[in-house]
């Protein structure tokens, strides 16, 4: 039995076929073929059902898989205590992305551990909006990220940083031309949104979180953008309530009162993947992260 072997099984089962998998790992039908026939009969156990169409784990198939995974996971955890005790002692660059929404709060102490540290460490911050950082954390690109998490299917360690209130505002400038502040005055003045990887198909049909479907579009690239734009009175849109509690207590904007334009929150969280090794820098700049999410400002 080798790891190779196992990583083969994990494939197959995960993508669902032999196809897939040999082309997730880049090798062919016939080879992933023979690493399951030696690994079946090595122990003399059938582990797929081959009769139907895909793929299908045995009873006996099905409990090997489950040590198979568990085995698979200290491997991968031993490879990466390995790399932190070896090759990887000092970082040249590591990468941090921020959602825009992200509270300063999320890094505070982090240029102590970084810049400030005796090691020749580059940091590189990012702000990426809504996933961007989760897809730049999976892609490799960057080592840590305070993002919104997804709700399955990645192995990331991950810690709730903060909940972002999301509130539908007009400022009162634009608010004194409307008969009310509800959705059907508004219908008449574009809803400003930022684009996520410049694809607008999901805002468009009305499939995104937040979006008003029979409202105008005004699109840009960036939240800074997004605030100055419904702060001047050139459309409506959902800011965060903790970057616009002065206007909104000084009337410079109103809360929109609709059910059909609701305020909703969204959950960051301090993430990292798992068996990523981390040299000394990255441990103290991921430590210096907890510490921040466990001193969050509290939710409201």
């Amino acid at each position: 039995m080798t790891i190779d072997q196992l990583e083969t099984l994990e494939m197959i089962v995960e993508k669902g076929s032999f196809k897939a998998a040999s082309e997730h790992l880049y090798k062919t039908q016939p080879s992933l073929s023979v690493a399951i026939k030696k690994l079946e009969e090595e122990f003399d156990l059938k582990l797929f059902n081959r009769e139907e169409y895909r793929p299908k784990l045995t009873p006996e198939g099905l409990v090997f898989y489950n040590w198979a995974k568990q085995t698979l996971q200290s491997f991968r955890e031993l490879q990466t205590v390995g790399k932190e005790l070896g090759t990887n002692k000092v970082e040249p660059f590591l990468t941090i992305v921020l959602d825009p929404l992200a509270r300063f709060e999320a890094i505070e102490g982090v240029f102590l551990e970084t810049i400030l540290s005796e090691y020749p460490t580059e940091v590189t911050f990012h702000s990426e909006i809504m996933g961007g950082g989760l897809d730049m954390l999976l892609s490799g690109e960057a080592d840590f990220a305070v993002s919104t998490k997804p709700t399955e299917g990645h192995d990331l360690e991950s810690v709730p940083f903060d909940r972002i209130e999301m509130v539908p505002v007009v400022a009162k400038s634009l608010a004194k031309n409307l008969p009310s502040v509800d959705a059907k005055s508004l219908k008449k003045y574009p809803q400003v949104v930022v684009l996520q990887n410049g694809d607008k198909s999901n805002l468009t049909k009305g499939n995104a979180k937040g979006v008003l479907a029979e409202a105008k579009k005004c699109f840009v690239t960036d939240h800074s953008l997004k605030h100055k734009m419904i702060m001047n009175g050139f459309g409506w849109g959902r800011l965060p309530r903790n970057e616009i509690e002065n206007e909104l207590r000084k009337n410079i904007v109103l809360e929109i009162q609709d059910e059909k334009i609701k305020s909703f929150t969204l959950d960051l969280h301090v993430m990292r993947v798992r068996n990523k090794p981390m040299g000394p820098v990255a441990r103290a700049v991921w430590a210096q992260l907890l510490k921040n999410a466990v001193k969050k400002p509290k939710r409201r």
